[in-house]
């Protein structure tokens, strides 16, 4: 019984999988791609899609909120670790995610800016990742590892901005993400990092 109940759920999680990334790539080549289309790239009938995304701005937002739940994914994993060291790691893995979610490079950021009423209330998942890295960034402020003298909103919106820029010209590059989210973790891990002695 068990070996039932869990296959068609892993078979729905794979498809699950398999569409996201597969609109995720097709509507970073053709923000009009038809579901069928997509479909089609993924291999499916059309009806699987439709069955679980009504269109394309559902399979964007569910694209935007598994983003959100892998990077909140890691900075959970990275608690209790130097925030620096955190930082380094989520920057890496989110430009891994834009590399597994294209479309994530030429759409808008993940990043509300802080106080403005005209933006809309993130969904959950995004909501959770912004108040992980803000408590992340805080952390290391406290621990005196992050520079005070920088707005606390400077650095996430940084981040997801680098990577959505970077990312667009990496792309066209065909770049590896691992080496891309490195060398955005250098540039802006380098200037918000406190010096510390013999470094």
């Amino acid at each position: 019984m068990d070996g039932r109940t869990r296959g068609p759920r892993s078979d729905a999680r794979r498809n699950d999988e398999l569409i996201l990334r597969t609109a995720a790539r097709v509507l970073a080549d053709d923000p009009r791609a038809t579901i069928q289309r997509i479909a089609d790239e993924a291999g499916l009938v059309r009806m699987t899609v439709y069955r679980r995304y009504r269109n394309r701005d559902a399979l964007r937002r569910a694209i935007h909120d598994a983003a959100a739940a892998e990077a909140t994914a890691v900075i959970d994993a990275t608690a209790g670790a130097d925030p620096v060291a955190a930082l380094r790691a989520l920057i890496v893995e989110m430009a891994a995610i834009i590399g597994r979610y294209p479309v994530l490079a030429v759409t808008t950021d993940w990043q509300p800016k802080p106080g403005d009423p005209r933006r809309p209330v993130p969904p959950p998942p995004a909501r959770r990742m912004h108040q992980a890295v803000f408590a992340l960034v805080e952390r290391g402020r406290r621990e005196g590892v992050l520079r005070t003298d920088l707005p606390p909103e400077l650095l996430p919106q940084a981040i997801t901005g680098t990577l959505h820029v970077v990312s667009r010209f990496a792309r066209s590059l065909h770049a590896d993400p691992d080496v891309l989210g490195t060398q955005v973790a250098d540039l802006l891990l380098d200037g918000f990092a406190v010096s510390r002695p013999g470094t």
